[in-house]
């Protein structure tokens, strides 16, 4: 029997889970295979939602469904932490002792917001990226500002859905407009890039519009330090901003379990091939998501996309098939500019981001694509999404020669 361990149940460990489980049904049924989906929250959040909890007072109960709900039931899901992955025993330890062996694995482990990487962040700050209390706290602290300066910033990179900083800029703006107050509140956005968005393109349509708006933005800001006692945000150029409320977007780090492990970098994050997503020297090996070191945006859309090519070449190898599945690095990341308006950030590796003109139209592709995700989920809405993004991912024209080859000894089933 092959045993098949994915570690994380987050979007990309539960749609890789249930990609696999539709291809192996067969042979699962027949004791042939087996699939294991290890994940230490017995929840599954929808994590796009903590803009909407933190700026509009959505209530977080929409964004949670039990995890077991969502996996088919070839999948047998262990709500329990991974404590330990060992490359060389071929095996990932639990929380409970168990030792679980594998002949495939994947690694979906995520990234952790974790404010306390920054002096000060922690106890000075609110944020919408380490989940659902956070970010009703900050809905709480903005409701009860009544004036002068909010501060608003990115106090790390990577972090998880890179759009979501400048998102949350136009809806602060547009909640004070609607209570009246906006007068009263000094909002600036701060950044370590150069510019309002790190891609030019899309700047250049950001940028005009917070002028408009009056957020005011501040440049290469690689945050450093809060302190408190005197509300001031310090960075490593040697400047500093005042702020009557500051909301940040935490420091992010690779999960314990990897950095625990040994099998990441200083941060913790994966090393990965951008394209196959197999971890270097392990044919045996895959990550996905953001728990890996590739560079490329940390969604969910981009882990989506990662766990079908994963799954198709786990399965390929699986029948002899040399890894030919390789992943263009796609991304499609909505972004909201207020107004009932919205663009997508939309590139490859070799397609970089156009730029786009703000619609209502995108406003409601955004907003019907939460709906949908629960049922993407399960790996019953691939043909959908094919259609929507086109061509992810390809063979190696040196490799398609084997692919048929292999194919034709393979027995029919």
């Amino acid at each position: 029997m092959k045993h098949l361990l994915v570690v994380g149940s987050g979007s990309g460990g539960t749609l890789t889970a249930n990609l696999l489980a539709r291809s192996l049904k067969g042979r699962i049924h027949s004791q042939e295979a087996s699939i294991d989906l290890i994940g230490d929250n017995p929840y599954h959040i929808f994590q796009p939602g903590y803009l909407d909890v933190a700026f509009k007072g959505h209530s977080p109960d929409g964004l949670i469904k039990p995890e077991g709900s969502l996996l088919l039931k070839e999948v047998n899901f262990r709500n329990e932490a991974a404590t330990k992955i060992d490359f060389a025993e071929r095996a990932v330890t639990l929380a409970s002792g168990t030792k679980l062996g594998y002949d495939y694995l994947v690694m979906a482990t995520g990234a952790v917001a974790d404010p306390s990487i920054l002096p000060g962040l922690k106890e000075e700050s609110v944020n919408f990226h380490t989940g659902t209390k956070d970010s009703v706290r900050t809905w709480e602290a903005l409701q009860k500002f009544k004036g002068g300066k909010i501060v608003l910033a990115i106090a790390g990179v990577p972090h998880k859905c890179p759009p979501s900083p400048n998102e949350a800029a136009f809806m602060i703006d547009e909640f004070y407009r609607r209570k009246g107050i906006r007068d009263k509140v000094d909002l600036t956005f701060v950044t370590p890039y150069p510019r309002a968005y790190p891609a030019e393109t899309l700047s250049n349509v950001v940028a005009p519009m917070f002028e408009e708006r009056g957020i005011k933005v501040v440049t290469f800001f690689n945050a450093e330090s809060v302190d408190p006692s005197i509300h001031k945000m310090y960075s490593l150029e040697g400047d500093s901003v005042d702020y009557d409320l500051l909301i940040a977007v935490p420091p992010h780090r690779g999960s314990d379990v990897i950095r625990n492990s040994g099998i990441g970098d200083q941060d913790g994050w994966i090393p990965a091939d951008k394209e196959t997503m197999r971890v270097a020297g392990h044919d045996d090996v895959f990550a996905i998501g953001d728990a890996t070191s590739i560079p490329i945006s940390k969604s969910g859309v981009v882990a989506h996309l990662q766990s079908g090519v994963v799954a198709e070449n786990i399965i390929n190898a699986m029948d002899g098939i040399p890894l030919s599945v390789h992943y263009n690095g796609r991304i499609n990341c909505p972004m909201e500019l207020g107004r009932h308006r919205a663009i997508f950030v939309s590139a490859s590796y070799t397609s970089p981001a156009t730029k786009q003109t703000p619609s209502f139209v995108k406003y409601t592709m955004k907003r019907s694509f939460a709906r949908m995700y629960w049922r993407t989920m399960n790996g019953s809405m691939e043909w959908l999404m094919g259609i929507y993004f086109g061509k992810t991912n390809s063979s190696l024209p040196e490799t398609k020669e084997l692919e048929r080859a292999a194919q034709a000894q393979m027995p029919a089933r």
